[in-house]
Order: structure tokens, then sequence, then C-alpha cells
């Protein structure tokens, strides 16, 4: 069974579609699926957040790329897993076609809207030190008034990823591991703790999800959800786009009632399935065009 994992980042402001094209450019979802409105004949109106979700760290070269640098420390998130550059770039666009969800209940069900795109911005931190950004666009569905009322007011202004993992490495001997049942010492004792390696770095002790060498870097980014208390440190503020953007509707997100105070689901077995993630992706594809 894949590890399941989370981390918060926080958005705030609002800006218009225009600025996240120019920021992003050819990387972004092309203006006539959303600024010219190509879309389907069913429709319903979102709230577009933009969101830094989430960084990577740096690691060494092989064979020894399960050391994580010590100036990329700091984004290892509050739950002690991190993800490398190389995987992140392998992984990153499965935000696409997600689903967003509230404190991470991951039922369809109780879906507030999907993700539209993801980017990767590699930033120099230090020399020989580069890690990368992952902005997302959510698409939040304006009948959950509540929800989008806080999100405008910044009563509620963080953000969640949801992830599946195939593997985990221990970031300080390399242990691979694809069962909890599996974890070495260092991930059972000492996660979050820095231990010295043999030529005396101090290393940070934490979970590298998936590995190069896996298809897609053995990640999979399966939500995005609002909550309520913050956990990725290396998080920038960033923004939210546009107000009432005219999207295809979802069966999954435009129902005129939603149960209220959800709590954050209790195990996998609640999250929503592959296939049901395979169901939304080819929705999207199919009513928003991006030629």
């Amino acid at each position: 069974m894949p590890f399941q994992k989370t981390a918060n980042a926080e958005v705030a402001d609002i800006i218009s579609l225009r600025n996240w094209e120019q920021m992003h450019g050819g990387r972004s979802f092309k203006s006539k699926t959303a600024s010219v409105g190509r879309v389907a004949a069913n429709q319903t109106k979102y709230l577009l957040s933009h969101c830094t979700i989430m960084a990577s760290v740096a690691v060494e070269d092989e064979p020894f790329d399960y050391l994580i640098k010590p100036e990329s420390a700091a984004f290892v998130n509050q739950n002690d897993d991190a993800w490398s550059l190389a995987v992140l770039q392998m992984s990153y666009r499965s935000f696409v076609g997600a689903f967003n969800f509230v404190e991470h209940f991951q039922n369809s069900r109780a879906s507030k809207g999907h993700i539209l795109d993801a980017v990767l911005r590699k930033i120099r931190i230090a020399e020989d030190v580069l890690i990368g950004y992952v902005d997302i666009l959510v698409a939040t569905d304006l009948v959950h008034t509540e929800l989008v009322e806080n999100i405008r007011s910044g009563k509620t202004k963080y953000m969640s990823m949801g992830c599946l993992t195939d593997l985990v490495i221990c970031s300080y001997c390399g242990a691979r591991c694809t069962e909890s049942h599996t974890y070495c010492q260092h991930l059972l004792y000492n996660k979050g703790d820095f231990l010295f390696d043999d030529s005396g770095v101090p290393r940070r002790i934490a979970e590298l999800c998936g590995h190069p060498s896996l298809p897609n870097g053995g990640v999979k980014f399966v939500e995005a959800s609002w909550v309520g208390t913050p956990a990725f440190p290396g998080a920038s503020k960033r923004s939210i786009v546009l107000d009432e953007w005219l999207g295809p509707a979802s069966p999954y997100t435009h129902v005129a009632s939603q149960p209220t105070g959800i709590k954050k689901a209790a195990s996998i077995e609640s999250a929503c399935s592959p296939a049901m993630l395979a169901h939304l992706n080819s929705r999207l594809k199919q009513q928003v065009s991006r030629k």
C-alpha cells in the first residue's frame, strides 16, 4: 500500500488571471482556456486561488542522493517529509485535475473544486544548491458559499497538498521502505533530528518520498485541501487569482448542499479512488480546450 502524505502552505490577496499568465508564461494553461472561456455548455463559477504549495530539498549526487544538503534542510516539512527536486520535476504535473478538499476529507462527494494547473519554479538558494517550488491554480466552486467567503476575507488562507508515494527513503542511511513496518531505526526514532554523517556534516533525518528511478518519481499528487493550520515552513505567501471564473461544472463540486464542519479523514480507505481521479481528469480534458 502506498504512503499518504500531506503538507500545508499559505495563500493571500487577489490578482488577475493575466498576472498568473505573465508570471508563468508558456508553462501555464493557455489564455484561451480561462481568459476567453472556451468551455463546455455545462458551466459553473469558481474562485481561482494561486498557492505555492510545496518545495523540494537538494540532495547529494549519486550514490549518496538520499542525503539532504544542509542548506535545504529547512524545506523538509513539519511532518518530516521531503521531496528531491528530481522527483518533483517528474511528479508535479499530477496535481492537474486533482481534487480540492477541506482538511483532507478525501471523499469525492465532499470535493470543493479541482486543480487547473501546476508549475515548477527553480530557485538557487546557495552555490550548487537548487530547489524547486510548486505553484498550483485551484478552482473552488462558488456554490460553497461559506468556504468561498472565508477565502475572500482571509479567514481561510492555508492549503495543504496530499500525495501518494510508493517508496520512502531514510535521508540518513538510505534505507528504502515500502511499508511502515520496514522503517529503519532513524525513521522510527530520529525524524526531525540532525545527525552527523561520516564526514562530520549534520544531516536532517526525514522521509524522502519517491525516487527518480521510479515511474513519475513514484509520487502522485491527488489533492489540495483548505486547512486551518499551516505546516509547511518553506512556502512563501502568494496570491488568489480570479473571482467568478466561468468553467466546466463538475459532478463532484457543483452540489447545492454540502456538509459543514468536515473533519480530517482518519484513514487512507476514505480517500478518493484512482478510478475517480482518472474520471475527473478525463472530464476536464473533454470540457476544457487547451489548444
